[in-house]
């Protein structure tokens, strides 16, 4: 390998006998030469090809390329050598289509490329230009530069939104509110206290003389005939009343059966109601017939004609000798009512979230199960057979709040069960604040207990 070089590679471009360009190249690349932009040493409208390698470089140093052909010497202190000779010797080594061979920096030579020849050499790189440095007077001052009035504005409303994020982060965050609160907060907002309404106090309107006098008089003549009325209704109380009864008793008896019964009948000279209660009994008063009576008379009719009805032979019975026929004694007692109960179970709910917890769901639900049962026993009532299946599926929202409430499958006979339970539900407020909308299916399972 040889040893590392501390000089720079320098180009000639010598076209039609004259020097067309010269680089000097800091940086060890490889050297191309060719009619294409892309090359180090662009030659246009020539006859050379699109791209050829002059230079390599490997392990830091360069290499010579050339091609069968080719004209062109490598120089040093002891001499020039061709290109050709050098292949003879074996010194240029085979690389691609042609050969390569290494060169150093005590070296300098030439490459002929059809019109075109390449003289180069190792020099010392040139010192690089000293930086241009502007006069103290003449550099610039951020803070002279800058407009006085927008660093003012700019610093005013740093300095405010600072103290006001600072405020708001040491500002303590509200509890957060139950839902037993809600109803009595807005119920302080909606119906405030109301005031004690103070007494009015009525004025008189002034009156005349004559006009007072007048209105005095006829408040006495008010007074003396209530006074008249009180003492006439204490002493013919009783006079009335008696007086009263005898027209309503004598309205009665011209209507309805009390007159068809009072009625002569055709065969004596009494009436229908002695004619019932015995012949010639001389009793045309009903209550006074009436109170004779000690039970009822069961008669038989062989005659079953025209004649009189209730003139054979009976016996008296009496209300407690009578009783159905095919049955046992009618048992009186004090009316009860039969109480219904039934059990609510719950099976594993459908949840499609992360977000809610099986186990908290199922003990919220737990905790207000009294209002479902309520529900059930309500309809077992009517049909004490009432047992089944209903899936209530509810969607929890991010406020907790449930919605969509609705019964995605019921195996009970009444559907007022299940319109129950969604009315219950749906004032619902759960203590889950999921991400997005959650969707459960909650089923229950109804069976009567007696």
């Amino acid at each position: 390998m040889a040893a590392p070089q501390s000089k720079v590679l320098r180009l000639g471009v010598i076209r039609g006998g004259k020097i067309v360009e010269e680089r000097v190249l800091s940086a060890r690349h490889p050297v191309t030469v060719g009619t294409l932009a892309r090359n180090t040493i662009v030659v246009p409208a020539s006859d050379l090809p699109d791209t050829f390698t002059a230079f390599t470089v490997h392990g830091g140093a360069y290499h010579l390329c050339f091609e069968a052909g080719m004209d062109g010497r490598v120089q040093d202190d002891r001499g020039s050598v061709e290109l050709s000779a050098l292949v003879a010797q074996g010194k240029a080594g085979k690389e691609g289509k042609g050969h390569a061979v290494p060169i150093t920096e005590g070296q300098r030579g030439r490459l002929t490329l059809g019109e075109v020849t390449l003289l180069w050499q190792f020099v010392v790189p040139p010192p690089e230009p000293p930086r241009p440095v502007l006069p103290p007077n003449a550099r610039a001052n951020h803070f002279k530069s800058m407009d006085r009035l927008f660093a003012t504005i700019l610093t005013i409303s740093v300095l405010t939104h600072g103290g006001l994020y600072v405020a708001l982060a040491n500002t303590p965050m509200p509890p957060e509110v139950t839902i037993e609160e809600i109803p009595d907060r807005y119920a302080k907002v909606l119906i405030p206290d109301r005031l004690p309404v103070p007494p009015i106090e009525k004025k008189e309107e002034p009156r005349a003389s004559g006009e007072e006098k007048k209105v005095e008089e006829q408040k006495s003549e008010a007074d003396a005939k209530k006074t008249d009325k009180k003492a006439e209704t204490s002493e013919q109380a009783a006079t009335r009343k008696a007086a009263r009864s005898a027209a309503v008793a004598k309205a009665v008896q011209s209507k309805g059966m009390l007159k068809v019964l009072g009625a002569l009948g055709s065969g004596s000279g009494g009436g229908a109601v002695a004619d019932v209660f015995g012949a010639g009994g001389g009793m045309t008063d009903v209550a006074t017939a009436l109170s004779g009576a000690g039970g009822v008379a069961v008669t038989s009719d062989p005659g079953a004609g025209g004649g009189r009805k209730g003139g054979g032979q009976g016996g008296a019975a009496s209300i407690g000798d009578l009783a159905t026929s095919g049955g046992g004694a009618v048992a009186y007692g004090t009316k009860t009512e039969v109480k219904v109960t039934g059990t609510v179970a719950t099976e594993a709910a459908e949840i499609d979230s992360s977000d809610i917890d099986q186990g908290k769901l199922g003990g919220f639900v737990r905790a207000r199960m009294g209002l479902i049962k309520a529900c059930y026993e309500n309809a077992l009532k009517r049909n004490p057979n009432l047992r089944g299946k209903v899936v209530i599926r509810f969607t929890i929202l991010e406020t907790g709040g449930v919605a969509d409430v609705s019964a995605s499958q019921s195996s009970l006979s009444s559907p007022e069960v299940a319109s129950c339970i969604m009315n219950t539900m749906r004032g619902w407020r759960t203590p889950f604040r999921p991400g997005g909308p959650v969707t459960v299916e909650y089923p229950f399972l109804f069976t009567p207990s007696n």
